[in-house]
């Protein structure tokens, strides 16, 4: 009996192992298409497939048994600018019918082609974390107030799109950026973690492992154009969404649909929004949390 036990033991063992695999996989449901909203701006919405990690095992499953709702831009920066908008005041939302995304994108008053949820920010406030400023404005100058290790700056300095870690920043331009320094750019955002650098992944499986949706800025891998991206920004449960280190390797990843280089991710969970105001998109995973700002895409 006892030699039967162990051989079970073995089989068992051999078949949970045969279940899991080194590498991440994935597969869109239906084909990609990148629809036209405007010069030099598309937008996707598609159902991605993938395969969960499992972080006590230190591999992936080899079936792809979780799946996202991907929608993201891909934006030509000679043709289009990125702006934020952060409301002077509080605005009113009604959480059965409306998205507070929506109410940001009129506040701003202005013609707006996208737009999703920027960077951190300190609730109920709606105070900006860490620095984030564009071509009309610095809307928060220090950077040291976002003190997390995996900080990074994504910013477009002379037309170049780049992603510097924080502590790199500072000591180019100092914790507080002047308006001098800041003229050098026409668009910087800082937030974390740092997913990926020049195709190199930036975190490790110790990352936070808990799902949510995201959001992130990156660089497509085999051009300059700019990505911005959303997973499952309309409702989430604890069953939606992905891990960080799913994340990195999901706009990574070619097949994926979405293969970018250079990524960091900004404010997710509940905050994790998306719209397209002149096809009335405007989703929000918690329909009425008060954003502290939102990224926009507006033509030059």
């Amino acid at each position: 009996m006892l030699r039967l036990m162990k051989h079970l033991a073995i089989i068992l063992l051999c078949f949970s192992t045969a279940l899991l695999a080194n590498d991440f996989d994935c597969v869109p449901k239906q084909e990609v298409k990148w629809q036209k909203l405007s010069e030099g701006v598309e937008w996707t919405k598609y159902d991605l497939a993938f395969t969960p990690y499992v972080k006590d095992n230190h591999a992936w499953e080899s079936s792809i048994s979780r799946s996202v709702t991907v929608r993201a831009f891909k934006i030509d920066v000679t043709k289009n600018k990125l702006l934020f908008h952060s409301p002077e005041k509080e605005l009113a939302c009604n959480p059965a019918t409306e998205r507070y995304i929506h109410k940001m994108i009129i506040d701003s008053g202005s013609e707006i082609i996208g737009a999703i949820n920027a960077s951190f920010f300190v609730m109920p406030s709606g105070n900006i974390l860490g620095m984030a400023l564009d071509e009309n404005k610095i809307w928060s100058d220090d950077l040291s107030n976002q003190t997390i290790s995996s900080s990074g700056v994504f910013g477009i300095e002379n037309g170049v799109p780049f992603l510097d870690t924080r502590d790199s920043f500072i000591t180019r331009f100092g914790s507080v950026i002047s308006q001098q320094n800041a003229s050098r750019f026409s668009f910087a955002v800082q937030a974390y973690p740092k997913l990926l650098i020049n195709n190199v992944l930036q975190i490790s499986d110790s990352v936070i492992n808990s799902k949510r949706s995201r959001t992130s800025i990156g660089v497509a891998e085999n051009q300059n154009e700019i990505i911005l991206v959303t997973i499952d920004a309309r409702g989430e449960t604890d069953n939606t969404g992905m891990t960080l280190f799913e994340y990195a390797h999901f706009v990574k990843t070619t097949k994926c649909g979405l293969a970018q280089k250079t990524v960091l991710n900004l404010d997710g969970g509940g905050s994790s929004s998306f719209a397209v105001p002149s096809l009335n998109i405007f989703e929000q995973a918690d329909r009425c949390r008060h954003l502290g700002n939102i990224l926009t895409i507006q033509s030059r």
